[in-house]
């Protein structure tokens, strides 16, 4: 009896694990947390608290995101012929964009939402995303942050 709860509880846990593992299941939940047309590093943390970014599974100030702030349609681009194959399911963007790194500033006591304050840096770089249908779903990038359990 116990070694089948216990199977149970496994089995759950490792489905449960690998949905949570996942980020940004939609190519609407990825323009949300990762383009920003025209954005600057001075607006982290406007545009964090107005998209409601945080940190999965926990709700709390999520510690670094990244915004594309080029044309959305070459982001786009980049599922089809304007990139290459990365590994693992993911392309790399031929092209540079500019992108804006937005890193958590760390308050004591730690912040919670909505009182999350963030500083920018602006940079060019060529972006590697993994597409479903022809459209980007996750950014893969510096600082992703997934949940992890342990049993």
């Amino acid at each position: 009896v116990t070694f089948n709860k216990i199977s149970i509880f496994a089995g759950v846990l490792l489905i449960s694990a690998a949905v949570i593992f996942v980020d940004g299941q939609s190519w609407s939940e990825f323009y949300n947390k990762h383009i920003n047309a025209g954005m600057t590093d001075g607006q982290c943390t406007d545009v964090m608290r107005a998209r409601r970014i945080r940190k999965p599974c926990t709700g709390g100030c999520k510690p670094f995101n990244t915004f594309i702030t080029g044309n959305v349609d070459a982001v786009q681009a980049v599922c089809g012929e304007g990139g290459a194959p990365y590994g693992n399911g993911y392309v790399i963007s031929y092209d540079y964009f500019k992108i804006v790194d937005c890193y958590l500033v760390h308050q004591n006591p730690p912040a919670v939402p909505p009182n999350c304050y963030y500083r920018g840096d602006e940079s060019e770089r060529r972006i590697i995303v993994r597409c479903e249908n022809g459209e980007p779903v996750h950014f893969h990038g510096k600082g992703n942050i997934y949940c992890s359990y342990s049993a």
